[in-house]
């Protein structure tokens, strides 16, 4: 093949003088890579005799002294090593401001440039603090102390101005940072808005900061009242963070049994969030509340909770879209406004949907106590905000019983509060319920009504009044009643109001007609059971009663079966859970001849065994 170049023979002359330019390249990238080593060792080896610990500790003085804008004190340079790079380590830094220490640095370590320091001029970066103590002070507008002439301060400043290249314009290069890393360090500030002071020690952190104006990350572990707590930050504009002024920040904090993130613009000066997306997650509320030092009343069944929004501060309110919850595995989510007001209290608005919703948990919340679940109050809610907002839940639970398909409606706060419960699914009909008070915890007393609707009497009964008599069937139940001092079950001596119940077609249990009459013909009195089990059918049902001072009247009582009528009148003590009744039992009028005459009887003692005492009929005269 005439195309291949033969054994031995040579090559063109231009492929040779490409090949000899390579080599020519390769030989002076070899040289100038050996060249720069020589160099880098000579400097290394030579810079002890060239850079002296005074130069360097001068430098670093008035470098830090040009950033901090303050008078800087150095104790000592405790050493200065060259390989494997530049590095200098000081101990006994002190930044004053009106003569009184605000930074406190046991030990400071920082790298520098070789060739800036041969010079006279070392620049230096990638700093490690050692037990820093910094003072930061808030003033009473918000804002963080930058008043000094330093570097830091004017780009602080600048950035705030809206001029973030400020520091630069003198034409200077743009100083470099590095990474700055913080070994046991202690950080307090001190805020003249809220005149409190919190201290955040055994500090621990790594911030990679290339650039003044170049963006921010880092992490940090420390301590605030004896909370362990960890943070992760990324912010392309930290210097409009430093100022405090509105920043975009990725933020996550954790501490024990809690968890969360806020994305999103962030105002350090009016301690809010202009504009984010939030989500917190909690592990273990009763952890996570104790870490806080927070507790909330109607919380005290939570053990997992978390929560995502976008949280939104619209002149004089922050809304709430998109939110998104879960209480122990229930999940709710909706759209809820907070609004400032001035003086009052903040106004929490909006609608929510839950999966399930404990009642005893909410009204709990709202310092709306229906026993004694602690000895000390906790604060509600309502100490915090007003409330005018929408509920619903597919599914409810108040005390034993089961609501479904659950509407209400939740006005006022800690002074006045009105609660609306719409036609809810209960045992087999609806409830509609309206329950209004004032005081804290209704403390001023508080009104109820409820009415129940096409609901399952037995299974209503069977829940609030066990006892031998009891109803079965389906009927109507309205009750009204006026609570005086909080709580129900602890007050209920204190409460007064009116009972009814209308009902067709059931049954009265535990009531034996025919055995009652039997044992009245011959004993004076006996147990109401040793009459023998048994109901008493009826196709009507009519009951109303008046309450008050722990003790029920009974207007009227009136069970009309088949055959036979049962009336009842007189005093039911429920504080004691005892009767002192009046029943008479008898055919109806209509009948043609009655089978047996009008039987009375006493009703007394225990409701769930009462004794019977027949009453002797009133002789006719002539007998």
């Amino acid at each position: 093949m005439t195309f291949l170049r033969r054994a031995g023979q040579s090559e063109s002359p231009g492929s040779a003088g490409r090949g000899r330019r390579t080599r020519r390249l390769l030989k002076l990238g070899l040289l100038v890579l050996a060249l720069g080593a020589i160099v880098s060792i000579s400097l290394r080896v030579a810079a002890p005799y060239l850079i002296s610990s005074s130069v360097v500790r001068s430098a670093i003085e008035s470098a830090m002294a040009q950033w901090a804008g303050h008078p800087v004190s150095i104790e000592d340079v405790s050493e200065l090593r060259f390989w494997p790079r530049p590095e200098v380590t000081i101990e006994g830094v002190t930044i004053r401001r009106d003569d009184l220490p605000f930074v406190e640095i046991e030990s400071l370590t920082a790298e520098f440039s070789l060739l800036s320091a041969v010079k006279g001029q070392p620049d230096f970066n990638d700093f490690r603090f050692e037990r820093p103590r910094i003072r930061i002070e808030r003033d009473i507008d918000g804002r963080l102390d930058w008043s000094g002439d330093g570097l830091l301060n004017a780009a602080v400043r600048s950035a705030q101005a809206g001029q973030v290249d400020e520091p630069l314009r003198d034409g200077a290069e743009e100083p470099e940072i590095g990474s700055i890393e913080i070994v046991d360090g202690e950080v307090t500030l001190i805020d003249a808005k809220s005149g409190s002071t919190v201290v955040a020690d055994g500090m621990n952190a790594k911030i990679d900061w290339p650039r003044l104006t170049a963006a921010l990350s880092g992490q940090a572990t420390f301590t605030v009242a004896e909370r362990r707590m960890s943070l992760t930050l990324a912010t392309p504009t930290p210097l409009l963070l430093l100022g405090g002024a509105a920043s975009e920040v990725d933020l996550s904090a954790t501490l024990p049994g809690l968890s969360g993130q806020v994305k999103g613009l962030i105002d350090l000066n009016q301690s809010s969030l202009d504009e984010a997306d939030l989500e917190l997650r909690i592990s273990d509320v009763p952890q996570a509340a104790a870490a806080l030092g927070l507790r909330l009343a109607g919380t005290e069944r939570w053990q997992t909770a978390s929560l995502t929004a976008q949280v939104t501060n619209a002149e004089e309110e922050w809304r709430f879209d998109n939110l998104a919850f879960e209480i122990n595995d229930s999940r709710g989510d909706g759209s809820l406004t907070l609004k400032k007001r001035g003086d009052a209290k903040p106004l929490l608005s909006g609608t929510v949907a839950v999966d399930l919703l404990n009642l005893d948990d909410f009204l709990q919340a709202l310092s709306i106590s229906l026993e004694d679940r602690t000895d000390v109050r906790l604060p509600s809610l309502t100490r915090w905000v007003d409330v005018d907002m929408r509920l619903s839940a597919g599914s409810a639970t108040f005390a034993s019983f089961q609501l479904e398909d659950l509407g209400a409606s939740l006005i006022g706060g800690n002074e006045s509060l009105k609660l609306v419960i719409g036609d809810t699914q209960l045992m087999g009909g609806t409830l509609s319920a309206l329950l209004s008070g004032s005081g804290e915890g209704f403390d001023k007393g508080a009104d109820i009504a409820i009415m129940l609707d096409r609901v399952d009497l037995g299974s209503l009964m069977s829940r609030v009044a066990p006892a031998s008599l009891s109803l079965k069937g389906i009927g109507s139940v309205t009750l009204n009643a006026k609570l005086v001092g909080p709580g129900w079950r602890r007050n209920i001596e204190a409460m007064s109001g009116s009972l009814s119940i209308r009902a067709d077609n059931g049954a009265l249990l535990g009531f034996n007609a025919d055995g009652l009459r039997r044992l009245s013909s011959d004993r004076a009195y006996f147990q109401l059971s040793a009459a023998g089990s048994g109901e008493f059918d009826y196709q009507t049902l009519d009951i109303a009663v008046r309450f008050s001072d722990g003790s029920a009247e009974v207007g009227k009582a009136q069970i009309v079966g088949e055959t036979e009528t049962f009336v009842l009148s007189g005093i039911i003590p429920y504080s004691r859970q005892a009767l002192a009744l009046t029943g008479t039992l008898s055919q109806p009028g209509t009948a043609p001849q009655p089978d047996s005459p009008p039987l009375r009887f006493f009703i007394g003692g225990a409701w769930h065994d009462p004794v019977i005492s027949p009453i002797p009929p009133v002789p006719v005269t002539g007998q």
